[in-house]
């Protein structure tokens, strides 16, 4: 019932960024470039309405190729008859043609597309730090990571030069997404070897090469560090992560219990009672009750 709810909700989401797109297309479509005088002539200026119309019409249909070249040319016949605004007005709506089609070629898993779309948009936005992020997300998808790394540092790099801190998020956030992610599926299996705790310890180094960690990273340093009885280094990351963590006790109580264990695992019981207490919560819960019950006294 839940993937039902889920699907329909994504298909909503996903017909209502293709409407926005159709209704963006027709109006840049009825509303045409102003266009100054040409001393040379109407032959260039018809060329570049007719190369607009052709795009913007490719466009409302969905020819994402005829779309690109047509007001491609447009671009460069506006800039030829030194028609700026023209040529502004065109290109801005050629990016934006690019973004909503590598954002919905993202969402239909269609990687490639994505990554020619979001390319094309950079080509005529190079300061827009959302192209580059999104040729980073599909560059993942593709895993292709030193290449998806490349651009999320530029998405970052431009985003923090032209003030766009929701892209520079974002692509911090999905860099530290794809090596947490990483690093809990090495450190989830029933039997961690030293093998998944080198795995895990790698994720989140090459973490730290391209952004500062996060709370669950720390986290998960903590855990791989227990597991490797390294336990004053976890404890001393868990501790990092709890600085950071701004959840709920529920979702704190994850800190709290890699300490407890790694304070009980190192003698200090009666520490590590203490912070079983603050551990009893949540998913957490069942298990630091175990240790209060049958440990502490």
């Amino acid at each position: 019932m839940a993937t039902s709810v889920s699907f329909s909700y994504r298909s909503a989401l996903r017909s209502l960024a293709v409407a926005s797109l159709a209704l963006f297309i027709v109006a840049a479509f009825t509303a045409l470039p102003s266009l100054a005088q040409s001393e040379g002539g109407n032959s260039a200026m018809q060329q570049l309405e007719q190369s607009y119309r052709q795009g913007m019409q490719a466009g409302q249909q969905g020819n994402h190729e005829v779309a690109y070249n047509n007001l491609s040319e447009a671009i460069e016949l506006a800039a030829q008859e030194e028609q700026e605004n023209a040529r502004r007005q065109i290109q801005d709506n050629l990016t934006r043609m690019a973004k909503n089609w590598g954002n919905d070629a993202l969402e239909n898993e269609n990687y490639e597309d994505a990554l020619m779309h979001f390319e094309t948009g950079a080509e005529y936005a190079s300061e827009d730090a959302y192209f580059y992020y999104g040729m980073g997300v599909a560059q993942l998808r593709l895993e292709n990571e030193d290449e998806a790394m490349q651009h999320m540092q530029e998405s970052i790099r431009i985003g923090e030069e032209n003030g766009d801190q929701r892209t520079v998020s974002l692509a911090t956030d999905r860099i530290r997404d794809e090596y947490v992610a990483r690093a809990s599926a090495s450190l989830s299996k029933d039997n961690v070897t030293s093998s998944d705790i080198e795995a895990a310890l790698e994720a989140l180094d090459t973490l730290e090469e391209y952004v500062d960690p996060s709370d669950r990273s720390y986290f998960y340093r903590a855990v791989a560090l227990f597991e490797d009885s390294d336990y004053e280094g976890a404890i001393e990351n868990a501790r990092q992560g709890l600085e950071l963590h701004s959840g709920s006790r529920s979702d704190a109580a994850r800190y709290h219990f890699v300490i407890a264990e790694s304070q009980f695992q190192s003698g200090d019981t009666e520490a590590a009672c203490s912070t079983f207490e603050d551990a009893a919560y949540g998913d957490y819960r069942a298990r630091a009750q175990h240790y209060l019950e049958n440990e502490c006294e």
